[in-house]
């Protein structure tokens, strides 16, 4: 007897493909923690109460990610700052800081190292990009990867002569070499972006003139500091300043924290300029060192 079944067979029912459905691999997660004073430093300005255009930043910190291997997906942006921008911007968040003149980025370093705790802590993201170039964050980076967070640095062009970088700014080097990638944007494309959200109200405070006898008083810090440096430093100035936007960074920062103890004040935005212009003109071996100096302040 044939057992054989013979009822014919239901055919295998398809699921349709839902064309609206989320694909199964997505880009991993990318926050970005971004010193707005660094950035600012970044295009050759130093003015931590400028208002930034953030969307247009943080678009193109998303457009120079893959050119460094990073592959996410740039989900929310911390930006630092000591002003309050007033902008409703999304996808960021704006912490406000202290301004310590007694320690310069204490506050902002603070802050950051805490973001970064947690976000590591939480698993939050796969990926942070750092904009800052506080050395002091080193150990909070290293504690970051030991928990698998991926962090990648933000610098400029600079870093492709990485062996004068380490030169011109040691401290800056280091923490470049702590992160996985340093992710590269150019001064010209970050000051094209930031230079769009500056707000006139912050421009008529900020460009302030140099004030009272602070030109003689810049002349005498610039004067101070060149008597200081070697002969071997001289010359590593005279051949990296005339190729690059402005002082080396470890100077620069050194001429500033100068200039703020001999005015017993912070420096205003046309002092800093004023200081910057004065010491490349005394490295060049202009003589404007020595004369009045027309400082553009619209920089």
């Amino acid at each position: 007897m044939d057992n054989t079944n013979t009822q014919p067979r239901t055919p295998r029912v398809h699921a349709s493909f839902n064309h609206t459905q989320q694909p199964r691999h997505t880009l991993p997660t990318c926050v970005a923690l971004v010193d707005a004073r660094f950035v600012s430093w970044l295009t050759g300005g130093a003015n931590p109460k400028a208002h930034y255009n953030r969307n247009a930043v943080a678009a193109l910190l998303s457009q120079a990610m893959p050119a460094a291997g990073v592959y996410a997906q740039l989900m929310r942006t911390y930006w630092y700052a000591e002003a309050d921008d007033n902008a409703l911007v999304d996808d960021q968040c704006l912490r406000l800081v202290a301004s310590d003149s007694a320690d310069e980025g204490g506050p902002v370093l603070a802050a950051m190292v805490r973001d970064l705790e947690a976000l590591s802590a939480s698993s939050a993201c796969a990926h942070v990009l750092i904009a800052s170039d506080d050395e002091r964050l080193i150990g909070a980076i290293d504690a970051a990867r030991l928990r698998g967070l991926r962090v990648h640095l933000l610098c400029d062009e600079s870093v492709h002569q990485y062996y004068k970088l380490q030169q011109s700014d040691p401290d800056w080097s280091r923490l470049l070499r702590a992160g996985d990638r340093r992710v590269v944007v150019t001064s010209a494309e970050l000051s094209a972006a930031m230079g769009e959200g500056r707000s006139p109200a912050a421009a008529r405070v900020d460009m302030q003139a140099p004030m009272g006898d602070a030109r003689v008083t810049m002349q005498e810090v610039v004067d101070a500091w060149w008597d200081k440096s070697d002969s071997y430093e001289r010359d590593d100035l005279r051949e990296m300043v005339p190729q690059s936007r402005g002082l080396p960074q470890e100077v620069d920062r050194s001429l500033l924290a100068a200039g703020r103890d001999a005015l017993h004040r912070p420096l205003t935005t046309g002092e800093r300029h004023l200081l910057r212009q004065m010491a490349r003109d005394r490295v060049l071996g202009s003589d404007s060192a020595a004369a009045p100096t027309t400082v553009d302040l619209a920089d």
